[in-house]
């Protein structure tokens, strides 16, 4: 079977070739940040579909031609305006960019800790987590394709604020083996090591999954799932010999 597969092109958006017709995807807009410097002029809520139009056209450029190489001038093109209009909703290019990747830090955190707090199994946790990380990526692929691969062009508060979202994000999941390995349902394993193996697995999705593809993705994370807590289960065979 044909998987959701796609070979990396600075032309593809979202697995396919962009065009001046395509139209801005829906996207919420995050929160302000804290301690962020204001803005001289604050869009008024009539404004607030053109600035979101401005940011899905930034994802799409971003996506398509890199962090580097897609201009502001790029960007006015693309949504009709002027260049110096833009400046009106944002600030900078790196504006836009650390707007991307703020949601994509916060964009499994909250629903991982529900499920970590949840009653059930740290297997059943455990195929959540993947399926939540995985079902969210596939559905925001532009998103995440920029917020992963392009975070590094960031400056160093910037990279200082992402890492300490992603600690929280690893450390949930972390949790979620620890306490597999607590009470039998995983094997003992190296919980920091193993953590950062899932994130690599799942993050790396952005590089070759599709949507043209003939796998969901929670047909993909059912298969990740499997993987994983295959991986982790205890032998039980081993274990009786020891006795």
């Amino acid at each position: 079977m044909a998987s959701h597969t796609r070979r990396t092109s600075s032309g593809r958006v979202n697995g396919r070739a962009p065009t001046a017709s395509t139209p801005p995807s829906s996207v919420r807009l995050p929160a302000p940040r804290d301690g962020a410097a204001p803005r001289a002029k604050s869009p008024a809520p009539a404004n607030h579909a053109k600035q979101a139009e401005i940011f899905a056209a930034a994802l799409r450029l971003f996506q398509a031609k890199g962090y580097h190489g897609a201009s502001m001038q790029d960007l006015a093109n693309a949504v009709g305006m002027q260049k110096a209009s833009l400046y009106y909703y944002f600030h900078s290019k790196e504006e836009l960019l650390v707007q991307v990747c703020e949601r994509g830090t916060g964009a499994f955190t909250q629903e991982l800790a529900e499920i970590v707090a949840s009653d059930l199994n740290a297997s059943e946790k455990l195929r959540r987590a993947l399926e939540c990380h995985l079902v969210a990526l596939c559905e925001q692929l532009d998103l995440f394709t920029v917020f992963l691969r392009e975070q590094k062009f960031l400056g160093a508060a910037q990279k200082k604020q992402l890492r300490g979202e992603g600690k929280k994000h690893a450390e949930l999941l972390a949790t979620i083996l620890a306490q597999g390995i607590a009470t039998g349902e995983f094997r003992a394993v190296n919980v920091t090591v193993t953590t950062l193996a899932l994130l690599g697995m799942c993050n790396w999705l952005y590089e070759w999954y599709s949507p043209d593809g003939a796998l969901t993705p929670r047909e993909i994370a059912a298969m990740f799932a499997e993987l994983v807590l295959n991986g982790l289960a205890q032998d039980t065979r081993k274990a009786k010999r020891n006795k």
